[in-house]
């Protein structure tokens, strides 16, 4: 009888707790769960930037030499490094073998699975491949272990590995242009996946980043064999019917299908299910439409400037967070525009201007939390990936439409994870204001010399997040905690630094006893 009578007693103290902390006048307190974040590994699966154990062994590296620079670029000496160093070996594309830094892995979607952690991530080596890759992770998200690859771009090897740019592939024994062609597709292939079940099919999503299709198209719908061991089984290798060999644009393969209704569908945000709906939040990215409120290039103190040594220029890119609906998964009914989470005309360099990633979880008073990566015109990019935020709907969810109201908890000078502080020297004010809710130094796993000839900048971290942070997958661990899978860069363009970029992270945060509901509806599939 004690035992049952401390239960309700702590069930009720519980609900209590959470009605509190939840109500709309009361920022909820967020703590970091100590010691949590950690850069991930993966057992297996394609070439990485590091290869520690094997008859592969390596570590590519790599910067942008001078304009001057004729290719090859390092023979007698490795002065710019070898970016593709071991990608093949007698004309084969090598895999990986043992465990190495999750590199050059991004954009994770991240479901729970059982008791265990099921990942699909975007595998992308700059300028060569971009393909899906599928893995499982039994802690959480600091080590995966690979099951599948699919809907690749490029199976060629690059002309030269130590062309930072990959100008040219090897193609039936002849050099074809590549990155150096934009009528080719050098990594712009399907990416920022999402895997949702709708009527009792399981389907990924795609952005198709093609030239002339990224941003414009419908999302790429692919059905997934539900009772597979790998969940990419019997999906085509390529995303793509002879990327190459044709010496043509790529197209489709033939199995791609495609949602309708959906506006200029760039990533999707989450899902649930709103009574018989299946409601979901997207971003959609109107490419170069602004024509006021622009950001000017980035100032000399912001990070790409420190990094690179040059201005990133103004980005006219505008950014909607909107909320539709589907009873089918194809089609798609839109609910409007979002309004809370950002502010697509703001210069401000501690506004939100571009919201670009994130996932939502629900909450356990009715209402929805969401994790995002953002940023403004310190980066000029409407990827957004200045920092990890948080916010709430402003309400309970009991229709769709009550997705279309938040608030910002965790914003730009509060985040929970932040690329470099960086100083206005003209005002003395640092960007953020205050110190990320998770504040360290020297998180990279890699070594200088792993990583050699780049050279950090005075005062830059070698955090593998300090130059990018963004596309939080948040999957709740308990009805207290919940487990985030984010993706970060070492510099905020991956050309800086071609030795360590493109890399999964996790972390874990500790809300109020109960005020995580469970599950979210992806996570149930």
């Amino acid at each position: 009888m004690r035992a049952a009578y401390n239960l309700l007693l702590f069930t009720a103290i519980s609900a209590i707790l959470a009605s509190v902390h939840a109500r709309g006048d009361t920022s909820v307190t967020i703590s970091y769960v100590p010691r949590s974040l950690a850069e991930a590994s993966i057992a297996g699966g394609p070439w990485t930037l590091h290869q520690m154990v094997g008859r592969n062994r390596h570590d590519a590296s790599g910067i942008l030499p001078p304009s001057t620079a004729g290719t090859p670029f390092n023979p007698p000496t490795t002065a710019f490094g070898t970016p593709y160093k071991n990608y093949c070996a007698g004309g084969r594309v090598q895999s990986a073998e043992g465990i190495n830094p999750m590199q050059p892995y991004y954009f994770p979607f991240v479901r729970a699975n059982d008791s265990n952690l099921e990942g699909f991530f975007d595998y992308r080596p700059r300028n060569e491949q971009e393909a899906t890759v599928s893995a499982i992770s039994f802690d959480w998200g600091k080590s995966w272990v690979f099951t599948g690859q699919a809907l690749g771009l490029n199976p060629y090897c690059p002309a030269d590995p130590t062309d930072p740019d990959n100008n040219n592939v090897i193609v039936d024994g002849m050099t074809a242009p590549y990155g150096s062609n934009s009528a080719n597709a050098a990594d712009n292939g399907l990416g920022h996946a999402f895997v949702m079940t709708v009527a009792g099919v399981q389907r990924i999503y795609h952005l198709n980043r093609a030239n002339g299709h990224i941003d414009s198209d419908q999302l790429v719908v692919h059905a997934l064999r539900r009772a597979a061991p790998s969940p990419l089984a019997g999906l085509p290798a390529l995303g793509y019917v002879s990327p190459l060999a044709s010496r043509g644009y790529p197209a489709l393969e033939p199995t791609a299908g495609a949602t309708a209704g959906l506006q200029s569908p760039d990533a999707i945000l989450g899902a649930t299910k709103v009574g018989k709906l299946t409601t979901i939040i997207y971003v959609e990215k109107q490419l170069n439409p602004s024509k006021t409120n622009n950001c000017a290039s980035t100032p000399s103190w912001a990070l790409t400037n420190i990094v690179t040594g040059k201005p990133r220029k103004a980005n006219t890119d505008v950014i909607t967070i909107r909320v539709a609906t589907t009873t089918d998964g194809i089609n798609f009914s839109d609910v409007g525009a979002v309004s809370g989470l950002q502010d697509p005309t703001t210069t401000a360099f501690d506004g939100i201007r571009w919201l670009g990633s994130g996932s939502i979880v629900p909450l356990s008073n009715g209402r929805y939390g969401m994790f995002f990566g953002a940023g403004n015109c310190l980066d000029n990019d409407s990827d957004g990936f200045h920092f990890i935020g948080y916010a709430e709907t402003t309400g309970v969810v009991n229709k769709p439409s009550d997705l279309l109201s938040w608030t910002v908890i965790y914003g730009f000078d509060n985040p929970i994870l932040s690329t470099d502080t960086v100083t206005d020297p003209g005002t003395g004010k640092s960007y953020p204001a205050n110190r990320p809710l998770i504040d360290v130094m020297n998180a990279d796993v890699l070594t200088p010399a792993q990583v050699a000839p780049w050279v950090p900048p005075a005062g830059h971290n070698t955090n593998f997040f300090s130059g990018r942070v963004y596309d939080p997958q948040a999957t709740v661990t308990d009805r207290s905690t919940v487990t985030i899978v984010f993706a970060g860069y070492n510099t905020p363009q991956p050309s800086s630094n071609l030795g360590d970029y493109r890399t999964i992270g996790r972390f874990q945060l500790r809300f109020p006893q109960g005020y995580i509901a469970g599950p979210s509806y992806t996570d149930a599939y």
